[in-house]
């Protein structure tokens, strides 16, 4: 099987595209093999690149978080059978044309979807769905703030409150992330520079997502309506913050942390319950936005398009 993997540390430049045995990543652990048509690009798989996430994996290794496929080995008890579409999540690993994926990170892929729609999928929408359902509880008619809201995790945060029946206002900094916010439904788009005015003058926001951290965590907590929760989901800023606990205070607010991988850690079940939840919205209508997709040999452009920040909405590896 033809795999994308990394050598060096050093980013999209220290990957190559290796030609590794069927049963590469096999072992006795009752996996399912899957043949990957479609494999989803992330923040994180650059971090990996560089050895800058939180755990740094032994050379070489195969990046990818997140497939779609068909289901080609299907040990006896593990809920699916051969010829099965499904999607995934596999930690490392996706950016190849096989996958071992434990068969409680597996769901069912749906049948409005295709291959490439189904990788998309994965990280971001149950990340959206964890952090606004069951972290922040939102409940319809409630107003969200989104930051980030043009790329991948942010678009599907925006798409995931508007199908909940928020109110969105998307933070996004260039015309084509506001185009995907747009698409993307939200009811209000502002830039980076106008924001904060913007929700302060509105008398503030019921829920807030952010993936950035440092002054714009800062500042969001400021921007609180009375008992609004924060969300943070990631750190893709600098995390320091000066930030006190009296923000929290004065408004009765609530600061909220989201990892969905610890949280899959926790609960074997909670990746299949959250599938079930994302279909009941896809059958209702909602794709996720896949603004462009790189063969799987050209996998390092999609990742430097992450890093360069000239990317919007999704990107996804294809395997023909």
């Amino acid at each position: 099987m033809r795999a994308l993997r990394v050598h060096n540390l050093v980013g999209p430049e220290g990957m190559s595209l290796d030609d590794l045995p069927d049963e590469a990543g096999r072992d006795d652990d009752g996996r399912v093999r899957v043949a990957v048509h479609a494999a989803g690009v992330s923040h994180i798989d650059t971090l990996l690149s560089r050895g800058q996430f939180d755990r740094v994996l032994r050379l070489p290794f195969i990046p990818g978080l997140e497939i779609s496929g068909v289901v080609v080995l299907a040990p006896e008890g593990c809920g699916y059978s051969v010829g099965d579409r499904v999607v995934g999540y596999v930690r490392t690993g996706g950016f190849a044309e096989s996958a071992w994926v434990h068969s409680h990170l597996l769901a069912p892929l749906s049948p409005d979807l295709t291959f490439v729609e189904g990788a998309a999928t994965v990280v971001n929408f149950h990340t959206a769905l964890l952090a606004l359902w069951r972290r922040a509880q939102l409940c319809a008619g409630e107003s969200v703030l989104v930051h980030g809201a043009g790329g991948g995790i942010g678009s599907a945060m925006v798409q995931v409150a508007a199908a909940l029946g928020a109110r969105v206002i998307a933070v996004a900094g260039t015309s084509d992330r506001r185009a995907v916010a747009e698409a993307a439904g939200a009811d209000y788009i502002c830039g980076p520079e106008d924001w904060f005015d913007t929700v302060k003058a509105a008398d503030g926001v019921d829920v807030i997502i952010d993936p950035i951290g440092g002054e714009v965590f800062e500042q969001s907590l400021r921007c609180l309506a009375p008992e609004g929760r924060l969300v943070t989901v990631g750190c893709a800023g600098n995390c320091a913050s000066g930030a006190t606990p009296v923000h929290l205070l004065l408004q009765n607010s609530s600061l909220l942390g989201m990892s969905w991988p610890d949280m899959l850690n926790r609960d074997r079940s909670l990746f299949s319950c959250t599938a079930k939840q994302l279909e009941d919205l896809i059958t209702k209508g909602l794709r996720p936005i896949v603004t462009k997709t790189y063969e799987l040999a050209d996998g390092g452009e999609a990742l430097r398009a992450i890093e360069n920040r000239t990317s919007s909405g999704k990107l996804v590896l294809t395997m023909a």
